[in-house]
C-alpha cells in the first residue's frame, strides 16, 4: 500500500501505522474454527450490530497486548449502545415546552444554569480534554473507557437523574428548566461527536435529531471535532456536585447494607460545610428524591449529627456527614452498620498507606509534575482525615 500510494500520487497515503495485536478468546487461546472457540463478525452484528462490535473490539486493549472477545463483552457493549439510544430518547422527549421544536441548539443561559447543569457541561469538557490526549498517542482503548464511564457513570447516572428533578419542578422559571434541557443537549451533543469514529451508526442516527447549532453540516461524520472550553471548564461546580453525589451514594450504601426497602422515605439528618451550603440548596431536591430521605434536615453544627447518631446509620462522604433514621432497628442491623464503618475504615486505611507510600517515593515527587505531587499531597490529607472521623465514630 506504501509503495502503490508513492507510485501513483508521489506521496506516502499515511504517516503512521497502527498494529493492534490478536483477538484471543475469554480464556485468552488464540481464536480456531477447529477448536469452535471464533467469534463470526457477521452473525455479531446480526445479533448486536456494528456499533456493539466496534466498541467491545476496542473498549479494553492496550497497545502492544492481545484482546480478549467473548460474550459477557459483547453483551456489555450492546448494553452500553441500548443505554447511550435510551437516555438521547429522553433528552429528546423531555423537551420544555417553552422550547420551539424548531429551535437551534444552544449553551444555557449562566443566569439560570443550576449547579449540575454546570457540572454536566463541566465534565464534558473534561471528557474532550481525556480523549484528545488518548487519541494523540494512538490508546483508543482509553479513548471508549473514557466515554464509557463519561457517557454511563457520569452523564446517564448522574446528569439525567439530577436533570430529571429540575425539569419536572413546575415551580421553577421556564428559563431555569430551559437552561438544564439545553445542558444535556449540549453534553449529549459533546459526547456524540467524540464517540462517532468508534460507534459511527448510533451516533449519527441520534445526532440526526438533535437540535443543531447554526453552521452544523448535515451528517455527524463531518462535523467539527469538539475542543476544550475553557469557559465550560467549572472545577468549583465539579467539586461541589461531585460532594452531594458522594452522599447520595454514602446513603444509598448504608440503606442497602441495612437491608432497608430501597422505596422508603426515612428521614436523614446532615451537616454540610458551610461553602458547600449554596449548592446543598439548589440540589435539596435531588438529593432528598434520590436518597430517598424525607424530611431532610441540615443541621447547622457537626456536634448535632454526632451527638444524635444513637439509633441510626451513620454516613460519612468526605467532608458531609449523616444520619439516616430507619423506623425500627434492631441489633443485627446495628451490627451491620459498624461493619460497613469498619470496612470504611480498613479502605480507607489501605488508600492512606499507599497514598503515603507514593509521597516516600523520592522518584515520583523528583519525577513527576508540581501538580500531580500537589495533588497527591491534598489526596493524602483527604484521605487522613477521613481516617480520622471514621475511627471516631467506631470509637
Amino acid at each position: 500500500m506504501m509503495m502503490l500510494g508513492i507510485h501513483l500520487t508521489g506521496e506516502a497515503p499515511f504517516h503512521t501505522v497502527y498494529l493492534s495485536g490478536l483477538i484471543r478468546d475469554p480464556y485468552g487461546q488464540k481464536m480456531s474454527k477447529t477448536k469452535g472457540n471464533s467469534v463470526d463478525p457477521l452473525e455479531t452484528i446480526d445479533d448486536i450490530g456494528a456499533d456493539a462490535l466496534r466498541f467491545a473490539l476496542i473498549n479494553g486493549t492496550a497497545p502492544g497486548n492481545d484482546a480478549r472477545l467473548g460474550p459477557e463483552k459483547l453483551e456489555n457493549s450492546r448494553n452500553f449502545a441500548n443505554k447511550l439510544w435510551n437516555v438521547a430518547r429522553f433528552v429528546l422527549g423531555a423537551r420544555p415546552a417553552s422550547i420551539p421544536a424548531t429551535s437551534p441548539r444552544q449553551l444555557p443561559d449562566p443566569a439560570h444554569a443550576g449547579p449540575a447543569d454546570r457540572w454536566t457541561l463541566s465534565r464534558a469538557a473534561a471528557a474532550v480534554a481525556a480523549v484528545d490526549k488518548a487519541m494523540a498517542v494512538y490508546t483508543f482503548g482509553d479513548v471508549s473507557q473514557v466515554l464509557y464511564e463519561a457517557i454511563w457513570n457520569e452523564y446517564c447516572d448522574w446528569s439525567v437523574e439530577l436533570a430529571k428533578i429540575r425539569l419536572g419542578d413546575e415551580t421553577l422559571a421556564a428559563a431555569d428548566r430551559e437552561a438544564t434541557w439545553w445542558a444535556l443537549v449540549s453534553a449529549l451533543d459533546t459526547y456524540l461527536r467524540l464517540l462517532h469514529p468508534v460507534m459511527p451508526f448510533i451516533t449519527e442516527a441520534i445526532w440526526e435529531r438533535l437540535p443543531h447549532a447554526a453552521g452544523d453540516p448535515a451528517l455527524l461524520i463531518v462535523a467539527d471535532w469538539p475542543v476544550v472550553d475553557a469557559a465550560a471548564t467549572d472545577s468549583a461546580a465539579e467539586a461541589d456536585v461531585s460532594a452531594l453525589i458522594d452522599l447520595i451514594r454514602a446513603v444509598r450504601n448504608a440503606r442497602a447494607e441495612a437491608r432497608i426497602e430501597p422505596a422508603s422515605w426515612l428521614p436523614v439528618d446532615v451537616f454540610v460545610p458551610d461553602r458547600l451550603g449554596p449548592t446543598f440548596d439548589a440540589l435539596l431536591p435531588a438529593v432528598e428524591r434520590l436518597g430517598r430521605a424525607r424530611p431532610l434536615r441540615r443541621e447547622k453544627k457537626l456536634d448535632s449529627i454526632r451527638q444524635g447518631v444513637e439509633g441510626g446509620l451513620s454516613v460519612i462522604a468526605g467532608e458531609i456527614e449523616a444520619v439516616v433514621r430507619p423506623e425500627a432497628k434492631d441489633e443485627a442491623q446495628e451490627g451491620r452498620d459498624r461493619a460497613r464503618l469498619e470496612r470504611e475504615l480498613a479502605e480507607a486505611r489501605g488508600l492512606l498507606e499507599a497514598a503515603r507510600a507514593r509521597l516516600a517515593n523520592e522518584a515520583f515527587t523528583s519525577k513527576a509534575p508540581p501538580a500531580v505531587v500537589e495533588g497527591a499531597r491534598s489526596r493524602a490529607a483527604e484521605l487522613a482525615e477521613l481516617v480520622a472521623r471514621l475511627s471516631q465514630r467506631l470509637a
